[in-house]
């Protein structure tokens, strides 16, 4: 199994697609998706947030019942 190094790790912001190479990632509450600290708050991630909600159980059925 491959190691990770803590210095190549590279993250992407789920709202503006920015690349985050940072040791403390912020991580969406509702979507736990990392986040820049320029997104953090906006609008902009807001309405990510609520189109990523919609679009979760399109087409899907749950099965476990």
């Amino acid at each position: 199994m491959p190691q990770i190094i803590k210095e190549n790790k590279l993250y992407q912001c789920f709202v503006c697609d920015a690349g985050i190479n940072d040791d403390n990632i912020s991580y969406h509450k509702q979507v736990n998706m990392p986040f820049c600290n320029d997104c953090k708050g906006s609008d902009r991630e807001q309405e990510k947030v609520k189109e990523l909600l919609e679009g979760l159980a399109d087409g899907f059925v749950c099965g476990c019942i």
